[in-house]
């Protein structure tokens, strides 16, 4: 099983099969974020689901992205997996 990579910039020398999506834009790549989230949310503690307001934590996350910087998100999942989601800004 591949493993997520250290460093967010390491995402780049992942196989491309790691790769889920391609976003065009800094709106797309977080509405992205926020299906996968949900996705997974069932299988977090409900304190990070809810640990930060939805608003906040994707807000956050546009900012982050609209200004060039990477993103990086981790979180422990029940069964001893872990789900790493990462945003990598190509100019």
């Amino acid at each position: 099983m591949a493993t997520p990579p250290v460093l967010t910039r390491d995402w780049l020398r992942k196989p491309q099969s790691m790769l889920r999506r391609k976003a065009s834009t800094p709106e797309e790549a977080v509405n992205w974020l926020g299906e996968v989230f949900d996705q997974h949310a069932e299988k977090m503690t409900h304190s990070q689901v809810t640990g930060i307001r939805r608003q906040d934590r994707f807000g956050s996350a546009l900012t982050d992205l609209q200004a060039g910087n990477d993103l990086s998100w981790g979180f422990p999942l029940v069964g001893s997996k872990y789900l790493a989601l990462a945003v990598i800004v190509v100019r």
